[in-house]
This record gives structure tokens, sequence and C-alpha cells, in this order.
């Protein structure tokens, strides 16, 4: 972690991030099936940690099973308000303090376009999930028809506020990302499609409109795919 990085995240997250995002609303019903009260689920690079208050405001998980980490003091701050039984701290994605295969549940929504190098990451996240234990990945999909253009368009406007470009943003499709993660030992579930509109305007798009989307096996031109992976090996009993 850079200290221009943590130092960029602490003034964006200055302002409370009110909106709930689509890749958190879609990937709930997933979430919903396999939690248990003792699932012990972490999410890296929480944010304002919108989906584990939302867990915890609706008993889905005790506080004490759920974990949070960002670079963002800011952030992780804000949870911890929120949150004050919960595992919540800065960290570092590259060195997890976590003990080995400790976790049921992995969520990197919106993260891995951020990253470096994701390999290293995916290798601590390895470590740290337990065999059978679900990663779930969401990020910005460049398979989405209208996603680059309108990259490219906000680079020729000069108007990287209207992406909130941050320090390191990656460009992804939905397949690269399941080959490297697969790449790192994980065996590829499922995708469920989060958005497909171009940004803003993806907020018009209605619940309806998605899930027949995701029936007609389009989720890989979603803006906001969610890839489901799992670690091989015994599923535990306290997962799905």
């Amino acid at each position: 972690m850079q200290a221009n990085e943590a130092a960029w995240y602490d003034e964006f997250y200055q302002t409370e991030q009110a909106s709930w995002a689509p890749w958190y609303k879609f990937s709930l019903p997933y979430l919903r099936q396999i939690l248990t009260a003792e699932t012990r689920l972490v999410e890296l690079g929480c944010g304002q940690g919108h989906i584990l208050r939302y867990l915890a405001r609706e008993r889905l998980l005790p506080e004490e099973n759920i974990y949070g980490m960002d670079q963002s003091r800011t952030a992780v701050d804000f949870v911890k308000r929120a949150l004050p039984r919960a595992h919540l701290d800065t960290g570092d994605i590259y060195r997890l303090p976590y003990p080995k295969d400790h976790f049921h549940v992995c969520l990197l929504m919106e993260t891995i376009e951020h990253f470096e190098d994701p390999r290293p990451a995916l290798e601590q996240i390895w470590s740290v999930l337990r065999p059978g234990g679900v990663l779930l990945i969401s990020f910005p999909n460049y398979l989405c028809p209208c996603w680059l253009p309108f990259r490219w368009l906000v680079r020729l406007a000069n108007k990287p506020e209207l992406l909130v470009l941050q320090p390191i943003d990656k460009i992804y499709t939905a397949f690269g990302v399941i080959r490297l993660v697969k790449q790192a030992g994980f065996a590829f579930e499922r995708c469920v499609g989060s958005g497909y509109g171009p940004p803003f305007f993806y907020r018009l798009e209605r619940d309806w409109m998605t899930r027949g989307l995701n029936a007609l096996g389009l989720w890989w031109l979603s803006f906001h795919p969610i890839l489901i992976f799992r670690k091989p090996g015994a599923t535990p009993r306290a997962n799905c």
C-alpha cells in the first residue's frame, strides 16, 4: 500500500457514500442461501462497509463473525462506529493478518481493478479462505458495450471525476478475471450480472430488466458482473 493511495481514499471517504450499489444488491440472494450463524465473512476493500452493515442489521450474520479491511483509516473508522463488535482495521492485501483457512466467505467487490498486481493478493486470499470457501468478485467489465467508449470519452473530455478514476484503475474483462482467478487455484462456479448500462444511466435499470438479461445468459456483458468462485476441498459445515 502506498501512502498517496491511502491518502486519496481517506479524502474520498470523507463524504458518506449513501447509494446501494447493484453489485451488493445482486449478491444478496446468493449470500442469503449460504450464510449461517457460524459463517465467518471478510470483505477486503470494504470501504464504508455497506454490505457488512446490511448483514449485521438484517441479522444474517452476528457482528462478531464480520471482518473488514481497507487501506483508508477514514473508511474503517466509519464502519467501526456502526459495527463496534466486528473485526475491522486497515491493512495490506498483500500481507493479510488473518489465520490460515479462517473464512467461509470472502468478498472482493470493485477492488481487484485497483491492485498493482492481483496475483499475490489472490494467493493471500487462498491462504485465509477455508477449503470449500467462497470468493465473490465484482469489477467494471469492459465487455459491457458502452463502458470502454464511455471511459475514452471521459478521458478525451478530461473529466476523470465522472468516473471517479482512482490511483490504480486497470481494465479487465469478465473472462480475463475468470482466467486470472482460476490460475490462482480457485474453481469458477457461476456469475450473476449486475447493471447492464453505462455509468450513471445504469441506475435507471430496473431489477426485472437485470434478472431478464441474466436469464438470457448475458451476464458476461453486464457492467459489474459478480463472479463466484470456490476454493476446492471439503465444504465446511458452516458454509453452503
